[in-house]
């Protein structure tokens, strides 16, 4: 009986005992655990900082590598390999990501900037050639050109062939004379760009252009015409051009390009050319097609493109004037009528804007105008006179479209409409260059 009760005095001194031994080993136990957690984090946190120098490492050589690529294409594309451009002009290189962390924005900083300074003067290459009808593009070598043009030409003159009597009542004959002009045009066009900022251009046109001239007065009568028709074609007037870049565009500033052209007289020129008349002697018209102007003319301006992606604006501001020219006969008439043409000067200007659809396909629209000054004839032993109505004034409002047919050869079309009765009514070209 002592013998249990003293075995449970010690079971109850023994219990709390142990309760207080076990509770101690795990709270051992938990702290044990806390620092091998926080170990375990800052062991991560090392591996996260390794990991994000690797990549910012890995993205500044990509980086580097995109801007190799893209500068050893634009020297392809400008032939000249020991060129260093800071940009190129028709790369076009989709960078993919490698990760989106906070810690990469430096990388991604050098990565837009890169991306900015290449799409300033990015240009797909349909948009390139409505810029090479306008302006210039020197990034290709050379350039072959075949283009067609139709135009079509009409005109009314009322011929008043009498006097006026009392002001009111004409006495005489009122002839409504017309003409009628189709021209189909093919022109040669080589283009060699020696440098990044010189360019040479030679220009050999073909024309074959059918006339018809009508007038109201056939036996005397104010319903019937008289019809004459006039048709022939040969080589026309043959030029030379020199295109040099003054300035060449940037980020805050537009392409600027200097021209000079010469124009030699290899067509036909309308001076001395016999003239026929109907058997009422009411209609006098050429027997024979004038394909050029007959004398030199020489002409200089400039052209300034800017772009603004995926849209280009361009303007050209140009003068031109004709050398006096000698020729045995002046008239046509029967007999030589020796004496000198000065066809006088002429200023022109124009302004567009071409717009890329995508990389092959672009619209462009333009308008253009010429003015005329009178031309001067002199014939022999006697002085310089102006003929009539020899100043014109010439405007067109064109709209065009171009297609990247393959990697070199493209396709432009233009339809223009006549805006004054100096201009032709409408003209369709068709443009095909092809650049090696």
């Amino acid at each position: 009986m002592k013998l249990t009760r003293i075995n449970a005095g010690i079971l109850v001194v023994f219990s709390p005992l142990c309760l207080l031994t076990n509770l101690s080993f795990a709270q051992g136990v938990e702290v044990q655990k806390t620092v091998t957690e926080e170990q375990e984090i800052a062991q991560l946190k090392r591996q996260l900082i390794m990991l994000n120098k690797q990549l910012k490492q890995q993205q500044q050589a990509i980086n580097h590598i995109a801007r190799q690529v893209l500068t050893k294409e634009a020297n392809l594309k400008s032939g000249d390999v020991n060129q260093k451009p800071v940009a190129s002009r028709g790369a076009s290189i989709q960078r993919q990501p490698v990760a989106k962390t906070p810690v990469n924005t430096g990388a991604q900083t050098v990565s837009s900037q890169s991306s900015t300074k290449k799409k300033a003067p990015d240009r797909g290459r349909s948009t390139e050639d409505v810029l090479q009808e306008a302006h210039n593009v020197f990034d290709r070598p050379l350039t072959v050109e075949t283009s067609f043009t139709y135009s079509y030409y009409s005109r009314k003159d009322l011929v008043l062939r009498g006097f006026l009597a009392l002001d009111a009542i004409f006495l005489g004959n009122l002839n409504l004379d017309r003409i009628r002009s189709n021209t189909i045009q093919m022109d040669l066009v080589t283009r060699y760009s020696a440098t990044e900022r010189w360019q040479f251009e030679m220009n050999i046109p073909v024309m074959y252009r059918w006339n018809q001239y009508d007038s109201v007065g056939e036996g005397n009568s104010s319903q019937r015409y008289e019809t004459a028709e006039t048709d022939g074609g040969e080589i026309g007037d043959m030029s030379v051009a020199a295109y040099y870049r003054l300035v060449k565009e940037g980020s805050g500033w537009p392409d600027l390009v200097w021209n000079v052209r010469v124009k030699a007289p290899t067509g036909k020129h309308p001076f001395g050319i016999p003239l026929a008349s109907s058997p009422t002697a009411n209609l006098t018209y050429p027997t024979e097609i004038a394909t050029g102007s007959g004398v030199w003319g020489i002409s200089t301006g400039f052209s300034i493109a800017k772009t603004y992606d995926p849209a280009i604006v361009f303007f050209n501001l140009n003068y031109g004037w004709s050398l006096p020219g000698e020729f045995g006969d002046l008239s046509g008439l029967e007999g030589n009528s020796p004496g000198e043409i000065d066809l006088g000067d002429y200023i022109d200007y124009s302004v567009g804007l071409a717009f890329a659809v995508s990389e092959k396909m672009s619209l462009g629209m333009s308008f253009n105008q010429r003015f005329y000054s009178k031309t001067k004839q002199r014939t022999q032993g006697f002085a310089w006179e102006d003929i009539p109505r020899s100043d014109t004034n010439t405007a067109t409002l064109g709209i065009g479209a171009t297609l990247a047919l393959s990697d070199s050869l493209s396709m432009v079309t233009n339809i223009g409409a006549g805006l004054t009765e100096d201009s032709p009514d409408y003209q369709v070209s068709l443009r095909f260059p092809y650049r090696f």
